[in-house]
Formats: structure tokens, C-alpha cells, sequence
């Protein structure tokens, strides 16, 4: 066995004992080799492979109470810590581009944002809509004839001539269909309610 080999030994002893000194010293002599060599590179993150390594060593410091000596030195174990480090961090970086994707995918589904004064719209467009739809449900119940007549002045609002020349009436007459009508619906329109 080498000298730097035992000195490491000798260090990895005190320090699992409770040397903080020795524990220092053993830690700081891989910290480098590990950041430069084995985590930036895979990371490519400055920030993020500050942070495993920091990870690295605090469950080295854990850990290393139960570590045995194989001989080799502490940088195997430091490095494979190190890598599973890696791994996680390269999964919780593709679960989160899964989840953005996600979201991207759901955003594109959801309806136009909606701007000051536009909620007011919206709201009275969907009024209107329900309403004619009760409007229809109670033309439904009336008089073909009355129905026409509604149609033609109301809906379409076509002039009283207009729409008693395509009922074939006269005027006067329309007058007393659309006002029949006009009661005929309001009698239905309660029911569709």
C-alpha cells in the first residue's frame, strides 16, 4: 500500500470516529477531482453540479461511519455516490420536461385568456345562448302560425309589411297574429324554464 493510501486510511478511521479535522482533509482531497471529472461533465450545470456535489459529500458524511476499507482509497465509493447523485438529477430533469411538456399539451387545449372587460362578454354571450335556447324550446310548443309570425318580425325583424305579405295577411291582421303569438309564447315560455 502506498503512503497516500494509508494517510487516506488513517484519515477515513479518525473521521469516522468523529475527527472533523480528518474528515476535512480526507473530503477536500476528493471534492475537486469529483466536481471537475465526474459531476460537471455530466451535469453541465455550474450550479447544479455544486449542489450534488454538496450532496455527495454531506452522504459521505453520513455514510462514512459504515464504510469499509477495501484498499482502494476512498474515490470509488465517493465517485459511485457521486453518479447516483448524477442519475437522479438527469430523471428529475426529464420527469420535469415530461410534466412541461404536459402542461404545454393542456395550455394549448384551454380556451383564449381572458382580458379586462371580455369576462363580461363572455358571460352575456352564454346568457344569450341559454336564452335562445329557451326561446326555441317555447316556439316549439306554439302555433305553427304564431311561431311564423315571431320568426318574421322579432327574429328576423323584417317591417310589419314584410312580414304580413309572407304570412299572406294583411297588415292589420298581422298585428292581431304577432300579438296572439306574442301571448301564446310568453303562456309557453314559463314551462321550458
Amino acid at each position: 500500500m502506498n503512503d497516500q493510501l494509508e494517510r487516506e486510511r488513517v484519515l477515513c478511521e479518525a473521521a469516522s470516529k468523529g475527527d472533523r479535522e480528518a474528515l476535512r482533509e480526507v473530503l477536500s482531497r476528493h471534492a475537486d477531482p469529483l466536481f471537475a471529472g465526474v459531476i460537471l461533465p455530466r451535469v453541465g450545470s455550474r450550479a447544479d453540479a455544486e449542489d450534488i456535489l454538496r450532496e455527495t459529500l454531506l452522504r459521505a458524511v453520513e455514510a462514512l461511519p459504515g464504510f469499509t476499507w477495501q484498499g482502494t482509497g476512498l474515490w470509488p465509493w465517493l465517485r459511485r455516490i457521486a453518479l447516483n447523485l448524477v442519475a437522479d438529477h438527469g430523471r428529475r430533469l426529464q420527469a420535469g420536461r415530461r410534466l412541461e411538456d404536459a402542461y404545454g399539451a393542456e395550455v394549448q387545449t384551454l380556451p383564449p385568456r381572458i382580458e379586462a372587460g371580455a369576462e363580461a362578454a363572455l358571460i352575456e354571450a352564454e346568457e344569450r345562448r341559454i336564452c335562445m335556447e329557451q326561446l326555441g324550446l317555447a316556439l316549439g310548443r306554439i302555433n305553427e302560425r304564431y311561431r311564423k309570425a315571431i320568426q318574421l318580425r322579432i327574429l328576423e325583424d323584417r317591417s310589419r309589411e314584410e312580414s304580413a305579405e309572407a304570412l299572406g295577411v294583411s297588415v292589420a291582421t298581422f298585428d292581431v297574429v304577432l300579438h296572439r303569438a306574442l301571448a301564446a309564447l310568453r303562456r309557453a315560455w314559463p314551462s321550458v324554464l
